[in-house]
């Protein structure tokens, strides 16, 4: 495996800002595959994730190359934000960005670059410091790694516009995105499922020798996902965390409370929108929220399909 450090600027500071490329190559030919972890640098999972998936792929086992860049942001890794920091930008909404602009629209330049020529791509997410999720987006170009890679949920939604994903779309690649953990909950849990999966994705595309295992038989397609935000900021408090992710509840059930820390008033109730609604994405027990914060994800669930073996 070689690691190469790739400029993108130097900042006004002196720093020069650069993505740390690991690249293995494989034993025998085979296709090109990329990861990233960390585009959003509050979802320190998908980092850990790359980061324990170049530990445990046997490059004399591997047909082709695995370039992954672990952390695709790096001061959003560091200061635990959504954005970058120094300009305030989603890097995950302006690919393939520009060589001349700030900084974050840099960075989307030199990662378009390395996704180039890619055959497959996976972007690992999660759900950030307070939330915590649990599905794959499904596109028919790369459909064979969304299934293999094992969550029950699968979501077949367009990709968001300068995404990461979109953009290698665009240029033929096969692509999955990973929505998995985040919160600070049952992280270990989800860094195994994370791995586990991802292995299994390289099995079922021929990168890796053996036999895929099967994905569960629960295992459904949904063509609507709502977040659903607080439009207050406060104290939520809820009895759907992360062991209850993938359940099915009732059209109104109350998913969580918005009250107010400081006089104690119930400000806001989220209630499940859908008969039944499926949890992709929930909070512990006690959290803080802001308007417009991810509050919960779910699925309609009398609109999923069992997911097409392929």
């Amino acid at each position: 495996m070689t690691v190469e450090q790739i400029p993108v600027t130097t900042l006004a500071s002196g720093h020069r800002l650069e993505l740390t490329v690991h690249t293995l190559r494989g034993a025998s030919d085979g296709p090109r595959m990329v990861m990233f972890g960390g585009i959003h640098g509050d979802e320190p999972m998908g980092s850990e994730t790359v980061r324990r998936l170049l530990d445990a792929i046997d490059p004399a086992h591997l047909s082709g190359t695995v370039v992954a860049v672990p952390v695709a942001n790096p001061y959003a890794h560091q200061a635990l934000t959504r954005n970058t920091p120094l300009d305030g930008v989603n890097l995950n909404r302006i690919f393939p960005g520009d060589r001349g602009g700030s900084v974050t629209e840099q960075l989307a330049a030199v990662l378009s670059g390395i996704l180039e020529g890619a055959d497959y791509f996976i972007d690992f997410h999660s759900g950030g410091n307070f939330a915590t999720v649990e599905y794959a987006y499904l596109h028919d170009a790369g459909a064979e790694m969304s299934r293999a890679y094992g969550t029950s949920v699968l979501y077949r939604g367009h990709p968001y516009g300068g995404s990461a994903t979109g953009w290698a779309l665009e240029k033929g690649v096969r692509c999955m995105v990973s929505e998995l953990g985040g919160g600070g909950q049952r992280i270990e849990h989800y860094l195994r499922r994370g791995v586990d999966g991802t292995l299994n994705v390289l099995r079922a595309i021929g990168m890796l020798p053996g036999d895929p295992v099967a994905p569960p038989e629960d295992q459904v397609v949904v063509d609507t996902l709502t977040t659903l935000r607080p439009t207050v900021g406060g104290t939520v408090l809820s009895d759907f965390g992360a062991a209850r992710l993938g359940e099915r509840v009732p059209k109104g059930t109350v998913l969580a409370k918005v009250v107010s820390p400081y006089t104690s008033e119930e400000l806001e109730v989220i209630t499940a929108p859908y008969e039944p609604s499926i949890l992709v994405l929930g909070r512990e027990h006690l959290t803080n929220v802001a308007p417009g914060d991810y509050g919960f994800m779910v699925a309609d669930g009398a609109t999923a399909k069992p997911a097409d073996p392929g």
